[in-house]
């Protein structure tokens, strides 16, 4: 079973309309990140501030219908995921965009569990306080679900009782990242740097538009 590490933004406490969602896998092979467009027009002034700037438009906006084809057109192929995040409500966003407007959506492969047992949540304030980078761009819901799996990884796998020395700037980042995965699994996959990821993501959302074009 593949395990997927969700975040998501949303406009306001209120209303909680989408802004953004984003799921990465364990191993980091796979990324799924969309934004709405057009964004919702009555956002928090802390949203405001703190979430839009951090947005990258493009091909990441996503009209509500294209952003449902998307997500099951990612999960679909992965069988039977099982998805962390560490709010309630990301579940609640998930569902709603692999729903979408379908009276009848089709059954969701993935099941969700809640994590914030133990250190995870200290692990993540770490993360950020060791990778400057990404505590620049935290709310960004790709940076943040990275944050979430690279604790969960660290909290996991670790069997020295480490919380995390290691960063992506780190030129022995992966070998650390593999040890504690390599360490608990029979067929460990390799590790993929934060940075291989977005480049993933960058032509799987070129790939996307040519995709779109062609039609």
């Amino acid at each position: 079973m593949i395990r997927l590490f969700l975040d998501s933004e949303w406009a306001n406490d209120a209303l909680r309309e989408l802004v953004s969602l984003a799921l990465v896998s364990e191993d980091g092979e796979h990324v799924f990140y969309a934004e709405r467009d057009p964004l919702p027009g009555m956002p928090s002034s802390f949203v405001r501030e703190s979430v839009y700037p951090l947005l990258d438009r493009g091909e990441a906006a996503m009209k509500d219908s294209a952003m449902t084809h998307a997500l099951r057109s990612f999960l679909e192929p992965l069988g039977d995921c099982e998805v962390f995040a560490d709010a309630p409500l990301d579940f609640s966003m998930l569902s709603r965009v692999w729903k979408g407007r379908d009276r009848t959506s089709p059954e969701p492969p993935f099941r969700t569990r809640l994590a914030r047992e133990g250190n995870l949540m200290p692990s993540v304030e770490r993360y950020f306080e060791l990778n400057p980078d990404h505590r620049a761009l935290r709310h960004h819901a790709l940076v943040d679900a990275m944050a979430l799996r690279s604790a969960w990884i660290v909290e996991n796998y670790s069997l020295d009782g480490d919380v995390g020395s290691a960063t992506s700037y780190d030129p022995c980042y992966d070998e650390w990242l593999l040890a504690k995965v390599g360490a608990a699994r029979a067929d460990p996959r390799s590790s993929i740097p934060h940075e291989t990821v977005m480049e993933k993501l960058r032509k799987r959302l070129e790939a996307m538009k040519a995709e779109r074009d062609d039609h």
